[in-house]
């Protein structure tokens, strides 16, 4: 597997999270962005959202973010924030049976 990307998350409180990730979602002001190893130099401003990182391992995290400042270089994403916080996990859809549109009602 590739090299990682360094991920460090701060706020006025100081660094917030740290971790290596294979790849970075994070909710910018016109959309979403993803960012993977070797990315082209960027720096943008972030809207709150949910900001998604994967591990080497295959381990999905996420945080919600406040608004903020993002930038990648020499495979670092760096975010500027005022806020983080645990986001929930994403649901289990398992269990969930689909309906087709032709469906009469009858699960």
């Amino acid at each position: 597997m590739a090299d990682p990307l360094a991920l460090r998350v701060l706020t006025a409180e100081g660094l917030a999270l740290e971790d290596q990730a294979v790849s970075v979602i994070a909710p910018g002001e016109l959309g979403y962005l993803g960012m993977l190893r070797n990315h082209a130099p960027l720096v943008t401003t972030l809207a709150p959202g949910l900001l998604t990182w994967r591990r080497s391992g295959g381990q999905t995290q996420r945080r919600r973010i406040g608004a903020g400042l993002l930038e990648v270089a020499h495979n670092q994403v760096t975010i500027l924030t005022d806020a983080v916080a645990e986001a929930p996990a994403a649901p289990d859809l398992t269990g969930i049976r689909y309906l087709r549109v032709s469906d009469t009602g009858k699960p």
